[in-house]
């Protein structure tokens, strides 16, 4: 995770508390946001009448009662809870993943390093097209091909037959 907009809302306590707890997946969650539980809560005096603004994928929001959630891929658009940080996007599809009750670490790193930890679209095309392989299928194991408009304007010639 990274910094965000009001991590410096919460308390070195808050932040140290947070970074040092292994939370579990909760039972909540869908391609909105994933509940993270945990023991303890992470409050913060300062997020108080938060004017809402502009959050995304990854974030993570504090409720009003300090339970963490990440917000994943269909999340809203703005919000008003406090973020203490953002998740990377190399690692939302693990948290996405994530069954109920697995533990989730959050770790702590610099713009640096999550910058040097993403990989560039250039290297994300590269790597992409090397999977990619032609799909060779024999026409003879296709049994109802004649069903497929392949091209417009051709048919199976049945056609032909009533002219």
């Amino acid at each position: 995770m990274i910094d965000g907009p009001h991590t410096a809302l919460f308390s070195d306590a808050v932040l140290e508390d947070f970074y040092a707890t292994a939370f579990r997946r909760g039972a909540r969650g869908n391609r909105q946001g994933i509940q993270l539980e945990a023991e303890v809560r992470f409050t913060s005096a300062h997020a108080k009448g938060l004017a809402s603004d502009l959050i995304g994928p990854g974030d993570v929001q504090m409720t009003g009662d300090g339970v963490p959630y990440i917000l994943m891929a269909e999340c809203q658009t703005v919000g008003g809870y406090p973020r203490i940080g953002t998740v990377l996007p190399a690692d939302l599809p693990r948290v996405a993943q994530a069954a109920p009750g697995v533990v989730l670490q959050p770790r702590r790193v610099t713009l640096e390093e999550a910058l040097a930890a993403t990989p560039t679209e250039t290297e994300i095309l590269r790597r992409l097209t090397g999977l990619c392989t032609p799909l060779v299928r024999d026409p003879a194991t296709i049994r109802d091909l004649l069903s497929y408009q392949l091209v417009s304007g051709v048919t199976c010639g049945d056609d032909l037959e009533r002219a």
